[in-house]
């Protein structure tokens, strides 16, 4: 079902949070610098041995309110998991270090985990992970390892992830998720001015997350979908998540992958991203029949359509399957030459708005389909 609708406004949070972040470039919120510890060069930083344990301990004894700077442009090899729990007001100033694993490792293994904790600044780190096949083929996927995250955020409130870069990892690059005893969601998570090449999973992921602004990030070579905003339990979601001013390159699957379950998925806004590469799929909105998710607003973007790959029947560039108050406006796409690609698959949708944009090559502009076993009004 489609009728006209109003067009979704940029969420409060989102619509600050753009002003100071693309426009000023003056942060929102941060943590306090304090003291500043260096990591003692008794721990080898020439990735000659794996000193995931001893970094890891060491972190322990720094207090919360301090800056942990490590050494410029060091190497630390870390084969296991850095993990930091319920950590508050700490900055980890990398100063170019290199966090490298050189094993396969396993499925519980995080490259850099923060499981709790507030106010967390990561800035100016490299991680190397251990895929040999990372990037925009199939033969990055490795399920045994597919967890293996370069960052992993999981019942944070507020996080600044700024000028770092991940390579070859089996997981995702970025993953947001709910954490800590009573599972809460992540919140108030920057992912800003980064560089992310081969993944083996997706690019970035929100399974339980909030007020997140992921903008100005290059990000390519990924394994799955590129932007996965998908809840793994009917208590995950993503709200109120601005994607802003990335450039963005290959990824087998999709450039946004929304399926998962629940219907906790709203105020999702892609503005002024530019695809240098195409994606196997653009848009993938899948809910489940008991709500809508929504709203979600593309508006500026230029994009690219392959049409290599589908999901679930669908044959639209935007599929929006059980999706409410739409707004596709000003945006550049082009389809490829003679494969006449629908723009927008509309199913069981509603507000559904199409203003201002430019389709080259393009089939029709919408067409309505119907969920295969879902009885219709």
């Amino acid at each position: 079902m489609h009728r006209p609708g109003r067009v979704p406004r940029l969420p409060i949070v989102a619509a600050l949070l753009l002003a100071l972040v693309v426009l000023t470039g003056v942060p929102a919120w941060g943590a306090k610098a304090g003291r500043v510890h260096r990591v003692p060069a008794s721990i080898p930083y020439d990735c000659s041995v794996d000193v995931t344990t001893r970094l890891t301990t060491w972190i322990t004894k720094v207090p919360d309110r301090s800056t942990i700077s490590f050494r410029k442009d060091g190497c630390y090899r870390i084969d296991g998991t850095l993990a930091m729990v319920n950590r508050a007001h700490l900055t980890f100033a990398g100063n170019g270090a290199t966090l490298r694993a050189t094993t396969p490792g396993d499925q519980g293994r995080r490259h850099v985990s923060f499981v709790g904790g507030t106010d967390l600044v990561v800035r100016d780190f490299v991680v190397r992970g251990a895929n040999p096949n990372a990037g925009a083929t199939p033969a990055a996927y490795v399920a045994q390892k597919a967890f293996q995250h370069a960052f992993a955020f999981t019942g944070v409130a507020g996080a600044r992830l700024e000028h770092v870069q991940a390579f070859d990892v089996y997981g995702d690059f970025v993953y947001i998720g709910a954490g800590g005893p009573q599972q809460r969601w992540s919140s108030d998570i920057r992912i800003t001015d980064s560089r992310f090449e081969g993944s083996g999973r997706q690019g970035i992921s929100v399974t339980a997350g909030e007020h997140i602004v992921i903008a100005r990030n290059e990000i390519g070579g990924v394994g799955r979908s590129l932007f996965d905003l998908e809840a793994n339990t009917a208590d995950g979601g993503a709200r109120d998540v601005l994607i802003t001013h990335n450039v963005t390159g290959a990824a087998t699957n999709f450039w946004l992958a929304n399926k998962g379950v629940g219907t906790q998925i709203s105020d999702i806004v892609f503005t002024k991203n530019k695809m240098v590469e195409g994606t196997g799929g653009l848009v993938f909105v899948y809910g489940p029949t008991s709500g809508y998710r929504g709203p979600f607003v593309f508006e500026g973007n230029s994009l690219i359509v392959t049409d290599r790959v589908h999901d679930e029947g669908s044959v639209g560039a935007f599929f929006l399957s059980r999706a409410s108050d739409v707004s596709i406006l000003d945006n550049e796409v082009t389809f490829p030459l003679g494969r006449a690609v629908p723009v927008v698959e509309v199913q069981d949708s509603t507000n559904v708005r199409v203003e201002g944009n430019t389709f080259t090559n393009a089939g029709a502009a919408q067409i309505t389909t119907v969920r295969p076993g879902v009885a219709q009004p």
